[in-house]
């Protein structure tokens, strides 16, 4: 009897404590989503960017491609985060400066992202788009 009790308590400890961990899941996989992201701009390696979009047009996001890989990035820089919804979804503007292949000027722009967390497939999308490098 004693024993039933013990364990009875021990699996509504562990269910408890599995539960708050499921909370904290999705932040912490966000902040394994974006690193991979910053990654993959900062090195412009932009089909590895594009894996991190929320379902698109495929034909656009090759278009999007062909035209980010006449630039190269020379720097990553986050500006600012805000949790909109937690667990949810996440903003987050981002300073990235980039130079094209062919003039080498290095320019500037900010990248207003906005991520969100999809239960179904466990991972971050993101909403907004690959950079839009002029």
């Amino acid at each position: 009897m004693k024993r039933t009790i013990v364990v009875a308590v021990f699996l509504i400890s562990l269910i408890i404590s599995c539960s708050s961990l499921k909370i904290k899941d999705p932040m912490k996989a966000f902040d394994q989503a974006n690193r991979a992201y910053r990654q993959a701009v900062s090195w412009s390696e932009y089909d590895v960017a594009a894996t991190f979009l929320k379902k698109e047009d495929e034909e656009k996001v090759s278009k999007q491609i062909e035209h980010l890989n006449k630039f190269k990035v020379t720097a990553y820089e986050l500006r600012a985060l805000t949790v909109v919804e937690e667990d949810v979804r996440v903003r987050q503007v981002v300073k990235i400066s980039y130079f094209k292949n062919d003039d080498m000027i290095v320019k500037s722009m900010v990248d207003d992202q906005l991520w969100e967390y999809d239960p179904e497939l466990g991972s971050w999308q993101l909403l907004t788009g690959l950079p839009k490098f002029k």
